[in-house]
């Protein structure tokens, strides 16, 4: 069976959207920040697609992390899977083995990486962490990845979110956890503007929103990441209010649910 373009779309949203959220555990969980403060090297995910490859590479370089859509020239370890649609339900949370490449001879770094990986998983739907760290890094990420993956689908040429973008003039699309604190804070953003859109970390300060969303603390924000309650009910209960345009904050989470559906 042929790779779908849905298929390569969504491999192409967990490289440039999930991926680069891996540095919020390098930056705010403590022990993940000393397992990789001295730490050196290039990872690649990559998977065949027809005669081609697509992937994505992690380079480490002692307490600085970066990602990149791609294929490394030199990577110390590789994670190679047969086809795209394997490499993808792996990233979704399913058991698919890849080949590893350098492994063995980065043995130290590979059992890194693969704890690494596990905290990822903090965003699936069905990760119920009772840990406050933990709790706080789901919401943390999961803002960081939604916020990152709407730009990327519209980047992407997504159909329906080219036609819903390309009539907005500058809008800011703000979502916070409160009480918002500026260094420890949980806040991200959607900038549209006549089509193209760019996402952000933090509060946008230039523009004021034109849909705000508020979660009322990171246990509300848990609530409708974990769909203990659906969206609506949640406004009802307090977990999240709505500022501005009931009708594009409700546009906006039809294309959310989309995007989770593709990536979990």
């Amino acid at each position: 069976m042929g790779t779908s373009e849905q298929d390569i779309m969504t491999a192409r949203l967990f490289f440039r959207a999930a991926f680069p959220v891996m540095k919020v555990p390098l930056v705010d969980d403590e022990k993940m920040r000393k397992l990789f403060e001295n730490e050196k090297g290039a990872v690649q995910f990559s998977a065949d697609n027809g005669g081609a490859k697509v992937g994505a590479y992690l380079t480490f370089d002692r307490g600085r992390f970066s990602t990149a859509e791609g294929i490394s020239e030199n990577p110390d370890i590789t994670f190679h899977f047969s086809s795209v649609q394997k490499m993808n339900t792996m990233l979704t949370g399913g058991t698919v083995l890849p080949k590893i490449k350098g492994g063995l001879k980065n043995l130290r770094l590979l059992l890194k990486v693969f704890k690494l990986l596990m905290s990822l998983k903090l965003m699936m739907p069905n990760a119920r962490p009772k840990d406050a760290q933990k709790r706080y890094l789901k919401v943390k990420m999961s803002l960081y990845m939604i916020t990152t993956a709407l730009s990327v689908f519209n980047k992407l040429g997504d159909a329906r979110m080219k036609e819903w973008t390309g009539k907005q003039p500058d809008r800011i699309y703000q979502f916070t956890v409160e009480p918002y604190e500026e260094e420890k804070g949980i806040a991200a953003y959607l900038r549209v503007k006549a089509g193209k859109t760019k996402a952000g970390r933090g509060v946008y300060r230039r523009r004021r929103p034109f849909v705000h969303f508020r979660f009322n603390t990171v246990d509300g924000a848990m609530k409708v990441l974990l769909k203990e309650v659906e969206f609506v009910e949640a406004v009802g209960k307090n977990c999240v209010a709505v500022d501005g345009s009931p009708e594009y904050a409700a546009q906006l989470n039809d294309f959310m649910a989309v995007l989770q559906g593709m990536m979990t």
